[in-house]
C-alpha cells in the first residue's frame, strides 16, 4: 500500500507484523507477540540471507559460486505442480560420476565462497574443490615424479600418489573408472597390487603366509568410483537358526562404515567360477562373509571413512576439502601396520587393510547414532579405509544372548586364540573387546578394526615419564582392561573367559614361536628404532621405540612377563588412583559397586593379573599350522581348573 511505502524498505516489514498479530494472537498476549515479531521482522531485515558464512559477512563484495546441487535444490522449490525438474540429490550423483569419466569436467559440486585471498573468477574456476589439481592432472593425462612422500592431500584426505597412470573401465559391475599409482618409497616387494580400489586380499594373504615371499603390503592405490551399500542392520550364524538374526551394533565413533559393492577378490571369483559357473559374487544377500558361508560366497570388502561431510555421526561435522588430521594418521597408521603383520607372519589373525581415494554415494538411511539416521544419501570423494570382509559374526553378537551359540566357543581354534594375543600385544591393542573379534560357523577367529593400534589410542607427545605410550587392552591379554571384565562374564554360558591365551597353552603362559616371528622380534629388538621407523613407515619414533622394548622382552623374558613389563605405566597411573578406586583389589575382592567402577576405567587399562576362568577347556591344537604351546603335555580338562573353573596354576 502507500503507507507501506511511505514508511520505507525497512518499516513495511513492522507493519505487516502489527497487522498478523492482530488477527491471530489472543489479545492478553497481542503486546508481547508485536514485540516478539517486530524485532525478529527488523533483524530478518538488516542481516545477511547467509548467517553462518563469514566469506558473506566479511566480504560483502564476493558471491557464493552455487553448485550444480543447489541450483537444482532452487528449480526443485520454485517448481510447479506440473514440472518435474531432476531431484538435487540425482544431479549431484550424476555431477559425482561426470568426474570419473575419460574426459571429467571442471568438478562443481558444492556451495563454495571464494577465500579472501583467492579471487572470485579462480574460485569459479575449480568449482571449489581442493583436489582440482588432482583432476587437471588425470585430465593432461600427466603424472607427477617420485617425490619421495608416501601421500598427497586429496580433498582433505591421504591419497597414494607416486606416480599414476590412467585406466578407463566403465563403472558398472566389477569394472571401475582407476587412477592407478605404480611406485611406492618401499624396498620390499608387495603381496598384491592395487588396481584403483582394489587389492586381491586372498591373493595377498597367501603370499605372506610363512614359507611364502617376504612381502609387505599392497601396492599404493589410487582413485576409483565405489558403489557403496550399506551393511545388513542383522546378522546371523546358522546356530542361531531361522528368526534369530541379531542387531548389528551402530558403534560409538564418528567413522562410516560402508560395503564397496564393485571391489572384489580376483581370486574369490575364480574360486566362484570353478564352483558354481558364475564369477558373480557380488549379491547382496546376507550369505557369503556375514553369514560364515564358504570363502567363494565372501563378497564386497568394508570401506572405512574417518567422517563424511553431510553426515554427522554422533554430531561430528566436517567440511568438505577440509583436512580431518585423525584421517591421516590413522591411514598411516594402517598401513604400517599391514606391512608389520605381513613381515613377521601374523597377518593372517587379521583382516587384510588397504587405502585409496572413493567416489561415490553413501546411502539414504544410514544410522548417526543408535536412535537416528539420515534421510538422504550423501556424495563421497575422499580417502576410503578398506578392509578384507571377516567371516561370521562378532562375539557381541554370537553372546548377545546368554545361551545362543556358547557351543561354538569351546571349538575356537587355539593357535587362532594365541596368535590374536601375540597380535594385541606386538602391535599394541588398547581396545580389542568382543565388538572387534568376528568367530565363524567353524569358530575360526578374525580381528578387525585394527587402525588404531601401535600406540595411537593413546599416546600424546608429552615426553614425560609416565607418558602413555602403549596402553595395552584385549580380551586374549591377562592383566588388561578387556580381559579382566569377561573374565567372569556371564554371557555365552560363562564361556568368555576362555578366550585369555593361558586356557590354550597352561597357567604359567608360556609359548613357542614360529621362525618366522622369532626373527621379526629379533630384528626390531636389535635394529635402531629410526630404522625401523623408516622401514615400516611408522608415524612416531616412539611407536618404534616400544615395538623395540616389546620385542625383546618377549624374546628375553617370555610372554606373561613381556605382558606385566608392558603395562608397567599403566600399573602406575593405576596406583596413583588408589584413593578413588579399588585399582589393587582382586575380582572376589570387590563388591558390585566396585566391580562398576573398575569394568569400565580406561584413565588405566592396567588390571590385577589371576588365574585364567577356563571351565575346564580342552584346547583345540588339531591341525594347528603351528603349536604354540610350550609345554606340548598340557591338555586342560576339567582336571586343571578349581570348583570356580579358574585354572589351577603350577609351580
Amino acid at each position: 500500500s502507500s503507507d507501506d511505502d511511505a514508511l520505507g524498505p525497512t518499516r513495511g516489514p513492522r507493519v505487516v507484523c502489527l497487522l498478523v498479530a492482530m488477527r491471530l494472537v489472543p489479545r492478553r498476549r497481542a503486546v508481547y507477540a508485536v514485540l516478539v515479531l517486530c524485532v525478529a521482522a527488523t533483524c530478518v531485515a538488516s542481516v545477511s540471507s547467509h548467517p553462518l558464512d563469514k566469506f558473506h559477512e566479511d566480504f560483502p563484495r564476493t558471491t557464493i559460486v552455487k553448485g550444480p546441487g543447489s541450483v537444482a535444490k532452487e528449480q526443485e522449490t520454485n517448481a510447479d505442480s506440473i514440472s518435474r525438474p531432476a531431484s538435487a540429490t540425482d544431479v549431484v550423483a550424476t555431477a559425482v560420476r561426470s568426474w570419473h569419466t575419460a574426459n571429467p569436467p571442471k568438478p562443481r559440486l558444492a556451495d563454495v565462497a571464494p577465500s579472501n585471498e583467492e579471487s572470485e573468477g579462480s574460485r569459479e574456476e575449480d568449482g571449489g574443490n581442493a583436489d582440482a589439481a588432482f583432476y587437471a592432472k588425470r585430465r593432461d593425462g600427466k603424472a607427477d615424479g617420485d617425490d619421495g612422500s608416501d601421500a598427497e592431500e586429496v580433498h582433505g584426505s591421504a591419497v597414494e600418489s607416486d606416480g599414476s597412470e590412467d585406466t578407463a573401465k566403465d563403472s558398472t559391475g566389477d569394472a571401475t573408472q582407476t587412477t592407478t599409482d605404480t611406485t611406492e618409497n618401499n624396498s620390499s616387494p608387495f603381496c598384491a597390487p592395487c588396481v584403483g580400489c582394489s587389492v586381491d586380499w586372498v591373493a595377498a594373504s597367501e603370499a605372506a603366509r610363512p614359507g611364502g615371499s617376504d612381502c609387505r603390503g599392497h601396492g599404493p592405490c589410487g582413485s576409483c568410483f565405489v558403489d557403496l551399500a550399506a551393511i545388513n542392520g542383522t546378522y546371523a550364524l546358522p546356530q542361531f537358526g531361522d528368526g534369530h538374526d541379531v542387531k548389528r551394533e551402530t558403534g560409538a565413533s564418528a567413522a562410516t562404515v560402508l560395503r564397496a559393492m564393485n571391489i572384489f577378490s580376483e581370486t574369490l571369483k575364480a574360486k566362484a567360477l570353478a564352483e558354481t559357473g558364475s564369477s558373480r559374487v557380488d549379491d547382496t544377500s546376507t550369505a557369503g562373509a556375514e553369514t560364515g558361508k564358504p570363502a567363494a560366497a565372501s563378497k564386497a570388502p568394508f570401506v572405512k571413512f574417518v567422517c563424511v561431510p553431510g553426515l554427522p555421526r554422533h554430531k561430528t561435522v566436517c567440511e568438505p576439502g577440509v583436512p580431518v588430521p585423525s584421517e591421516l594418521r590413522l591411514v598411516t597408521n594402517t598401513k604400517s601396520l599391514q606391512r608389520l603383520s605381513d613381515f613377521c607372519g601374523l597377518e593372517q589373525i587379521s583382516t587384510r587393510s588397504w587405502i585409496a581415494n572413493v567416489v561415490g554415494t553413501a546411502p539414504a538411511g544410514l544410522p548417526l547414532d543408535p536412535w537416528t539416521t539420515h534421510p538422504t544419501t550423501v556424495p563421497v570423494n575422499q580417502t576410503g579405509i578398506f578392509s578384507s570382509p571377516a567371516n561370521g559374526v562378532a562375539l557381541s553378537a554370537l553372546c548377545g544372548r546368554p545361551t545362543s551359540a556358547a557351543e561354538l566357543l569351546p571349538k575356537t581354534r587355539s593357535h587362532d586364540v594365541v596368535r590374536a594375543a601375540l597380535f594385541d600385544f606386538l602391535f599394541c591393542a588398547g581396545d580389542r573387546h568382543t565388538q572387534n573379534v568376528y568367530v565363524s560357523t567353524t569358530a575360526e577367529l578374525t580381528l578387525i578394526d585394527n587402525d588404531n593400534l601401535l600406540g595411537e589410542q593413546v599416546y600424546t607427545p608429552s615426553g614425560g615419564a609416565d607418558d602413555r605410550r602403549c596402553a595395552i587392552s584385549s580380551l586374549f591379554l591377562p592383566g588388561t582392561m578387556e580381559s579382566w571384565r569377561l573374565r567372569r562374564s556371564k554371557f555365552c554360558a560363562n564361556q568368555l573367559g576362555t578366550l585369555d591365551y593361558r586356557c590354550h597353552v597352561g597357567p604359567s603362559g608360556l609359548v613357542a614361536l614360529p621362525p618366522r616371528l622369532t626373527t621379526c622380534l629379533a630384528h626390531f629388538a636389535k635394529n635402531d628404532p629410526q630404522a625401523t621407523q623408516n622401514e615400516f613407515g611408522l608415524l612416531e619414533l616412539v611407536y618404534a621405540e616400544t615395538l623395540r622394548q616389546r620385542s625383546g622382552d618377549l624374546l628375553e623374558h617370555g610372554f606373561m612377563e613381556a605382558i606385566k613389563k608392558a603395562g608397567a605405566v599403566e600399573k602406575r597411573i593405576s596406583d596413583a588412583a588408589s584413593g578413588e578406586r579399588p585399582t589393587g583389589k582382586k575380582w572376589e575382592e570387590l563388591n558390585e559397586d566396585e566391580k562398576s567402577k573398575m569394568m569400565a576405567w580406561r584413565d588405566s587399562m592396567w588390571r590385577p593379573t589371576e588365574p585364567a576362568v577356563c571351565h575346564g577347556l580342552a584346547p583345540n591344537w588339531k591341525n594347528a599350522p603351528f603349536d604354540y604351546r610350550a609345554d606340548e603335555t598340557f591338555v586342560g580338562g576339567e582336571e586343571s581348573v578349581d570348583e570356580t573353573g579358574a585354572q589351577i596354576e603350577t609351580s
